[in-house]
């Protein structure tokens, strides 16, 4: 872009630039030099000849035709003596200084380029623009003020009108909301709307992502103020029917001030049992025997080269580093461990100043977190986005612990056997509120896949009055 700009500059400067000409004829070479009032910069490095129609280099003797503008004779400065112009001007005018400076434009290879470059391509074929789109002047950037204060408030001004116009043709709908901290430590709240439109889709909309009324306190007093503006801003509050959340106390409290249904959200629930059992000795230690490893090979580009060599295949695979609030990354890194053990050991035993390789002892209790494998199954299962999972909750609670009394049955050691009973009491007490939900229980009851055949007490199983009402009689048909 800046390219582009300059070039515009130095058309400017051919406006406005006042050259003095010599007019002294110069017999020797046939030249015809007049004197100029005013003209343009390029003759101070052309002669005209007497033709009147083409001009004569004053560095190299090329001559060029005129045809009455002197656009083939910048070409020729700018393509072989390029350094002229920048340093043979006799008078300054204001555009020099509205110019950019070299040291500001980005350097053909820098980061910073390459990605604008990539984005002006992602434009240029998500919008079919054409290529010339770059060669554009009449379109001159915002500054970021505008952006901030003009352009992006009317985009929302537009979007908030017609998602308004399109809550307000819905009966009801869910709310999804979580608190979170941004790296200048100040705590937000974001509000997610989930509905289903008159065509039978199913929508989520962010309604908002802002402060707390008060940066002094995260009571449920704040939060449930700061829900209630949310929901009445957009005029959905009285249409909440279920609010979604995770299990800490100020956020169900909240949920209770504005008299809404509450329902913890199963994927928060399905980490704290991942996390529990993570944290229980026998497998904490080797997980923080294999961050280290993991990050040894990622800080050595040496080491990292020698592992994917040491693997013999074509495609090698990459080591995963756990991240502290995903406990599937904690699975996926330890499942990528196992899979290139043998490399790694190699690598770890040939390098000086490495980390430990793990032991017979370790792979052993490493393996034993395929255990974890069912609940990394069942999050990927409830986090659907496009559908509505609200009814699978129940019967992946009676699958999780139908495979965990299976694989009790199949341990063969002491460490397997503890696991395995540990994930069946965490299950029972983080999940077994579900199937006493309304909320779900009338999910699954009313799906055909499910039923009654997807819970795992028949006494939550049983149809009350209370929760689905009884079909109304037909009206068309005689009565007894």
């Amino acid at each position: 872009m800046v390219k582009y700009l300059q070039r515009e500059n130095d058309a400017n400067d051919n406006a406005v630039a006042s050259i003095n000409i010599s007019d002294s004829p110069d017999e020797e070479n046939n030249v015809a030099r007049k004197p100029r009032k005013q003209g343009s910069v390029i003759w101070n490095f052309f002669e005209k000849c007497k033709a009147n129609s083409s001009a004569k280099c004053c560095t190299c003797g090329k001559i060029y035709k005129t045809s009455g503008n002197t656009s083939n004779l910048f070409d020729h400065i700018k393509r072989s003596h390029p350094t002229q112009l920048e340093t043979s001007n006799s008078k300054t005018n204001i555009y020099r200084f509205f110019k950019p400076a070299e040291s500001d434009s980005y350097g053909y290879y820098s980061v910073k380029k390459g990605q604008i470059d990539a984005a002006l391509a992602r434009m240029i074929a998500v919008d079919v623009q054409p290529f010339r789109v770059v060669e554009d002047k009449r379109y001159k950037l915002p500054c970021r003020r505008s952006l901030e204060e003009v352009h992006m408030k009317n985009m929302f001004s537009s979007l908030q009108k017609k998602l308004k116009e399109l809550l307000a043709n819905i009966e009801c709908c869910a709310i999804t909301t979580d608190g979170w901290s941004s790296r200048g430590n100040e705590h937000y709240l974001t509000v997610t709307c989930h509905f289903i439109t008159s065509e039978l889709k199913l929508q989520s909309a962010v309604l908002s992502t802002t402060k707390l009324q008060s940066d002094e306190n995260h009571s449920a007093d704040n939060i449930a103020g700061s829900l209630r503006a949310v929901l009445h801003e957009w005029d959905v509050f009285e249409k909440v029917s279920t609010i979604v959340t995770d299990n800490v106390a100020n956020m169900l409290k909240a949920c209770e001030i504005l008299q809404k249904r509450n329902l913890p959200c199963f994927a928060h629930c399905l980490n704290l049992i991942a996390q529990d059992t993570l944290s229980l000795d026998c497998i904490k230690g080797i997980t923080g025997k294999c961050k280290r490893i993991v990050a040894f090979f990622k800080s050595s580009t040496t080491a990292y080269a020698k592992f994917r060599s040491a693997q013999g295949i074509e495609r090698p695979y990459s080591l995963v580093q756990e991240v502290s609030r995903r406990w599937s990354s904690a699975y996926r890194m330890i499942k990528r461990i196992l899979l290139t053990k043998d490399a790694i050991a190699v690598v770890l035993l040939n390098t000086t100043k490495a980390p430990a390789a793990l032991t017979a002892d370790d792979i052993c209790i490493l393996d034993l977190v395929d255990l974890l494998a069912p609940l990394d199954n069942a999050t990927t299962q409830v986090s659907a986005s496009q559908s509505v999972t609200v009814s699978l909750l129940i019967p992946t609670i009676s699958e999780l612990h139908q495979n965990y009394h299976d694989l009790y049955s199949k341990m063969k050691t002491t460490e397997g056997k503890s696991i395995c009973l540990f994930l069946i009491e965490r299950l029972i007490h983080r999940l077994s509120k579900f199937e006493t939900r309304t909320v779900t229980r009338v999910a699954t009851l009313l799906d055909a896949r499910f039923k009654k055949e997807g819970f795992r007490s028949a006494n939550n199983a049983a149809v009350d009055e209370r929760v689905i009402p009884p079909t109304p009689p037909n009206l068309s048909q005689p009565q007894p």
